[in-house]
């Protein structure tokens, strides 16, 4: 019974895994030659200081 659900298992978890993989985008937040911000970083409201 286990036997025949591990591969069920494994074969959804895998094509979501590579799926999510190519779909990954990372955002250049960061320069890469200072590490300084690219984008303008705004302050925290008031309240949560």
């Amino acid at each position: 019974m286990i036997s025949e659900v591990v591969p069920i298992v494994f074969g959804g978890l895998v094509p979501g895994f590579l799926l999510g993989l190519l779909a990954f985008r990372v955002k250049s937040r960061w320069c890469p030659r200072c590490g300084g911000y690219t984008h303008a970083v705004p302050p925290p409201p008031e309240g949560q200081r």
